[in-house]
């Protein structure tokens, strides 16, 4: 399937590992969208994908609950993360081309590019569903992981805190 938007195009998420997870859900036999189905997948990233894969699908109901399902597995760690680099006074990593060094480098931030994947799904799903209200909350969750990146398969890295703070912007613009 091959899909126009240049941001549903580049959703494959880098990342490295994640943190086992076990559901009450593995019990009763349907598989948790919080364990990784995948052997090329951590945890994380397969949660982020899965919830990008439903929003890419039209399936926004399915995008929202898959994001609030394993939300407060990763969020905590993530947003502690992005809270250290603002103190810190870290710069994000750039978008678009990188060098191989930069790339490393934004890989080794997998968890922080997850969490603000998986945001950008739901905050983009609760949007076209027409929760207004509940999709400026979710980009405002958005737009605090303002050093996630995702990776574009054509080759370059976006920033999916900047495009929800361009729905934002707007969602907020239209209610004057």
């Amino acid at each position: 399937m091959r899909y126009k938007h240049p941001l549903i195009r580049c959703c494959l998420i880098l990342v490295c590992c994640s943190a086992p997870y076990t559901s009450a859900d593995e019990d009763q036999g349907s598989p948790s969208p919080c364990l990784s189905q995948s052997a090329t997948l951590g945890d994380s990233a397969y949660w982020a994908t899965e919830a990008v894969t439903q929003y890419a699908n039209q399936d926004f109901i399915g995008a929202v609950q898959t994001v609030d399902a394993c939300f407060d597995i990763w969020a905590p760690e993530a947003g502690q993360a992005q809270k250290s680099m603002f103190d810190e006074g870290v710069k994000c990593p750039r978008t678009g081309r990188v060098s191989k060094k930069t790339k490393a480098k934004i890989q080794e931030n997998y968890l922080m590019n997850d969490v603000s994947m998986a945001l950008w799904a739901k905050a983009r799903s609760l949007h076209e569903l027409g929760d207004l209200e509940q999709a400026k909350a979710a980009y405002g969750q958005c737009v605090y992981m303002a050093c996630g990146r995702a990776w574009d398969p054509k080759g370059w890295f976006w920033s999916p805190a900047e495009d929800c703070a361009t729905f934002a912007r707007k969602l907020l613009n239209d209610d004057r």
